[in-house]
């Protein structure tokens, strides 16, 4: 890898780094609740603190994922090329499929997810003063329910299947860091996110971001990886210049030599 490819690379993981971080910023825009707020579920998605938040923090969300989503996949393929310079059988060849797979299902699918999930409260304000609030949370609900199936599929690629290939990737020493670094991927950092939701406010609020933030470290795995290949490239120079075929000039056609 020459300077030139290696400054392109961080530059685009860098770029996914700060697309991951607008989505962590997006997730927190469109749930973290004030002090005292107290979270009521109606149903299986509606929730009554939805009609004490600003419309202007949905949006705002709406509009950072949507500017993140072309970063991640700049971010996200850019890593899915170092790992295959690192892939070493055939065990890391399927890994790797699964990586890319679960990458682009995020990039096609995140916009989505997010706008659906921002539309309940937007449409459960809409309709709250015009009839019951149990009324809006049923209304809500069912929108939910009728675009689940595309939602979960899309879920699950994109999140399941890169804590898979992450978590793999780590423990074969695929990904030469450090072994807790398996918890650096959407479903760890979910769950993690959800002890965090146990303690008290303003704690608590972190853990809306926990799925988000998975996906983050997912690129901060990629810059340490790239910081250590950094490191060997005055090594690997080296080796390839040992690797090369000495040149004897005993065997070269004699040149025409032109004296003047």
């Amino acid at each position: 890898m020459t300077a030139e490819m290696l400054k392109k690379r961080k530059r685009n993981l860098l770029l996914g780094l700060i697309g991951a971080v607008l989505m962590v910023v997006g997730d927190m825009l469109w749930q973290v609740r004030g002090a005292g707020a107290v979270t009521t579920t109606l149903g299986a998605f509606a929730d009554k603190a939805w009609l004490d938040m600003g419309v202007w923090r949905f949006v705002t969300s709406n509009i950072l994922f949507a500017a993140a989503v072309p970063l991640y996949y700049i971010g996200f393929t850019e890593m899915y090329h170092m790992i295959r310079e690192h892939g070493r059988d055939k065990t890391d060849r399927v890994l790797i499929r699964l990586f890319r797979i679960g990458m682009l299902a995020g990039t096609m699918a995140f916009i989505f997810i997010h706008t659906l999930c921002l539309n309940m409260p937007l449409i459960m304000q809409g309709i709250a003063p015009h009839v019951t609030v149990e009324k809006a949370a049923e209304i809500t609900n069912h929108v939910m329910m009728l675009n689940i199936v595309p939602m979960v599929l899309y879920f699950l690629a994109a999140d399941g299947l890169l804590t898979v290939a992450m978590i793999a990737l780590v423990w074969r020493k695929t990904l030469p860091v450090n072994k807790f670094a398996w918890l650096c991927n959407p479903i760890c950092t979910a769950v993690i996110g959800n002890v965090l939701g146990m303690l008290p406010w303003p704690m608590n609020q972190l853990g809306y971001a926990g799925e988000a933030f998975g996906h983050l470290m997912i690129m901060v795995v990629a810059l340490i990886v790239l910081k250590k290949d950094e490191k060997l490239m005055p090594k690997r120079r080296k080796k390839q210049d040992d690797d090369r075929p000495i040149l004897n000039l005993d065997d070269e056609p004699d040149a025409d030599v032109t004296v003047i």
